[in-house]
């Protein structure tokens, strides 16, 4: 024997440790990716191939024991403790054996389908097992052996060809959903599996059975110098390896999914606030064009009046006196109109970018409401897409607003950050403040509608508000939408169609 040969015969407790080792950790990542929720037909038989591992460890921990018990005190394993071990490994085998004919059922197939076939490869095993101890009588210990190679021959090799069939239909649909990398390394796991099941499983324990007779395990350290079991964790350890990294995909399959949730939930923010700001523009258009004229034509009208009484001289003053001040009460509400029809829809916010709007609207605040009101904005300003652009100046519209009825503020501060990860919009007074929590439960007349809308455009550009009040303190409502690069992308996608 050589030295290397030698070296693993000694330390043959320890390879029994890391293959069993492995293949319980094998188990471990499946079960933990069993979990997940992925349309890939692979996750629903991921539980039986984890089970596989766990039991297929747990055996192989098994015999390093009885190793250990031999070498250190010369104590054998009894036949029922042999019957236990040699039950956990043909366990490990049928759930090999389930997982591939899981995967390769139809799908809607019943449990039936799928162990049945299984039950008949166990129940086959039993009885050859059966018959050799019928027909040959061999010692209990011969026949745990002869049963031992028998379940690699019936039950390990054709559930590593079943599992690795299996494995090779996956990665085909890996590929099909543009994963290919995925399906690479189910190539090589399915290539250790297929070494495990096929030349690991047809080397075992020297028995009087064909072919374990001449193939076994003393044969394969005389032809390749380190114990089957050796080769059997190496391969173990590949199939950990390429198994794990091929569970990637669902990680991948649900960054597409959240993509292709970001997607929709930007065409419905789209379609909401194209309708909203579509309806704004015909209120706009339908006040300038009807009730504004109508008000000029009525402020003209009236100033025609005055003008011709006042030439005349025949109208005393008691009746000029009226007619300008309604004269002036229809020129206000023109003002006004004008003012609200540029509040529905201000071209600024299209033309120049949220600073700006933010700037004019705070000035036109500022002397409407008569209430000291600051913008400031900080970092490097930086255009987003229409639609949030849209959603954060009404954020803004609805605050001030709610400030103006409802604060009793005497100075207001609107703060916009632009910062590479997010955007910051913050919109703070001084007033009487209120009870944020109550404000957002109450129902009915009393419900805090403003604060509810504003919450739910900031949920609908996957930002997030929050409301700092308490009576006698004064509001802060801070809005933070992410711009991270993945969220730009989706968003400029969203803009230019492309």
């Amino acid at each position: 024997m050589n030295p290397i040969s030698a070296f693993f015969v000694r330390n043959i407790i320890v390879v029994f440790f890391f293959y069993g080792l492995a293949f319980f950790s094998l188990g471990l990542a499946l079960a933990l990716a069993s979990r997940r929720d992925s349309e890939f037909r692979f996750v629903q038989a991921i539980v039986p191939l984890a089970l596989f591992g766990f039991l297929h460890g747990i055996h192989e921990w098994i015999e390093m024991y009885q190793k250990i018990t031999v070498l250190s005190s010369g104590y054998n394993p009894t036949t029922l403790q042999e019957v236990l071990r040699l039950s956990l490994l043909v366990l490990s085998f049928a759930m090999l054996l389930g997982f591939g004919f899981t995967l390769l059922s139809p799908p809607g197939s019943s449990w039936r389908q799928v162990w049945l076939p299984v039950l008949g490869m166990v129940l086959f095993w039993l009885a050859a097992v059966a018959i050799i101890a019928l027909v040959l009588q061999p010692e209990p210990t011969l026949l745990v052996a002869q049963a031992d190679a028998l379940a690699r021959y019936s039950q390990g090799i054709p559930a590593a060809l079943l599992g690795a069939w299996a494995l090779m239909t996956q990665q085909r649909t890996f590929r099909e959903a543009n994963m290919p990398q995925f399906g690479r390394d189910l190539i090589w796991a399915t290539t250790a599996l297929l070494l495990f099941g096929v030349i690991g499983q047809l080397f075992v324990r020297e028995t009087p059975l064909v072919p374990s007779n001449m193939l076994n395990s003393a044969l394969f350290l005389q032809w390749f110098g380190i114990p089957v079991q050796l080769f059997r964790g190496l391969t173990a350890i590949v199939m950990l390896i390429f198994m794990i990294r091929s569970l990637k995909a669902f990680d991948v399959e649900s960054q597409r999914r959240l993509e292709a949730a970001n997607q929709a939930r930007l065409n419905a923010l789209n379609q909401v606030v194209d309708a909203q700001e579509a309806e704004r523009k015909r209120i706009a258009r339908e006040l300038h064009d009807a009730t504004g004229q109508s008000l000029t034509a009525i402020a003209l009208g009236l100033r025609g009046v005055e003008m011709r009484l006042e030439q005349e001289g025949v109208a005393p003053a008691s009746l000029i006196e009226p007619v300008r001040e309604i004269k002036g009460y229809s020129t206000n509400a023109l003002g006004e109109l004008h003012q609200i029809i540029a509040d529905l829809r201000p071209q600024i916010l299209d033309d120049m970018g949220l600073p700006a709007a933010l700037k004019w609207y705070v000035q036109s605040y500022q002397q409407r409401r008569s209430l000291p009101t600051e913008l400031v904005v900080e970092g490097s300003p930086y255009r987003l897409p229409a639609e949030y652009e849209t959603v954060l100046f009404r954020i803004t519209q609805e605050a001030l607003t709610n400030i103006a009825k409802h604060a009793r503020a005497t100075q207001v501060t609107v703060v916009l950050s632009f910062t590479p990860a997010a955007l910051h919009l913050t919109v703070q007074d001084n007033g009487s403040g209120f009870d944020a929590e109550r404000a957002l439960q109450r129902t009915g007349r009393n419900a805090g509608w403003g604060l509810l809308g504003m919450r739910e455009r900031t949920s609908l550009i996957g930002g997030q508000m929050t409301i700092d009040s308490s009576p006698g303190r004064g509001a802060c409502i801070a809005v933070t939408l992410p711009t991270s690069p993945e969220l730009n992308r989706v968003n400029h996608s969203l803009v230019t169609g492309r």
